[in-house]
């Protein structure tokens, strides 16, 4: 085991991921998460957030030589300063034209398959009952949104659905989205009948038009924890740099959730 190895040990749980065959350790996935953190900073600060740490004002060079806890810190406490409405007001230019890029590629989708992606994500250290309780329970999801990837910025429960602002795939600009649950929602990933509990939901885009990209998350047990298979599916037009990004914004997702469904359970906030 190695240092990295060893202090990812340390924390109290382990999280695995593989993408197409390929594994991506923690390590790989919190420097990720830092140069995303380094990019959203910028985005905001383009877009006239104030961008500060500590009381003094950053400018984009500041930015660019932030360590990666105080990238986050000042990433999470900026997004998280902005209501909803706020978030649209700021993002409003980005926003429309993210949702022409939709309809662009939606149209130029008609008629094919749809891409999926898929992180499959292997957790010990936190029980399939612990992660299941918090999953079950949106609040913790809403409360910790911002918190669990760079790329979100708000999200909140809508007659039955969840609407919100994110980049998908790491690629673009912020996207709004309405997220409503749908189990028998068609996509191209296999339903494994071993994972006892799943989630399936269709993402609309603000004037409810379909999105074409269902998400489709499936968990099964283990002895000392989980594993995730966490799945979505865009146009066939998407562009391939956005349909791999999003595995890999899955699965720094649900790090970032089980780090907060760790800490919950183990006293440790």
């Amino acid at each position: 085991m190695d240092a990295t190895e060893h202090a990812e040990a340390s924390e109290g749980f382990t999280f695995e991921c593989v993408i197409d065959g390929q594994n991506y350790p923690r390590h790989q996935l919190a420097r990720l998460q830092y140069s995303r953190d380094l990019h959203v900073l910028h985005e905001l600060k383009r877009v006239g957030a104030p961008i500060a740490l500590r009381g003094d004002v950053l400018s984009h060079d500041d930015i660019n030589r932030l360590v990666a806890e105080d990238a986050s810190s000042v990433s999470v406490t900026t997004r998280t300063s902005y209501d909803p409405d706020g978030i649209r007001h700021l993002f409003k230019g980005q926003l429309a034209a993210s949702e022409q890029f939709w309809r662009e590629m939606n149209a130029a989708s008609e008629g094919q398959p749809l891409q999926p992606c898929v992180a499959e994500l292997t957790i010990t250290g936190v029980s399939f009952d612990q992660f299941q309780k918090y999953v079950g329970n949106m609040a913790p999801f809403l409360l910790e949104y911002a918190q669990c990837n760079p790329d979100h910025f708000f999200v909140y429960p809508d007659e039955g659905s969840l609407r919100g602002v994110e980049i998908f795939g790491m690629y673009g600009g912020p996207t709004e989205v309405q997220l409503t649950p749908d189990p028998d929602v068609s996509v191209p990933i296999e339903r494994d009948e071993t994972y006892p509990l799943f989630f399936k939901g269709v993402a609309a885009l603000p004037d409810g038009t379909n999105a074409n990209a269902p998400a489709f998350h499936q968990f099964k047990p283990l002895d000392d924890g989980l594993v995730i298979k966490a799945g979505c599916a865009f146009p066939a037009a998407a562009p391939a740099e956005m349909v791999a990004g999003h595995a890999l914004h899955s699965a720094i997702e649900f790090l970032g959730f089980t780090k907060f469904v760790y800490a919950a359970e183990s006293g440790s906030e």
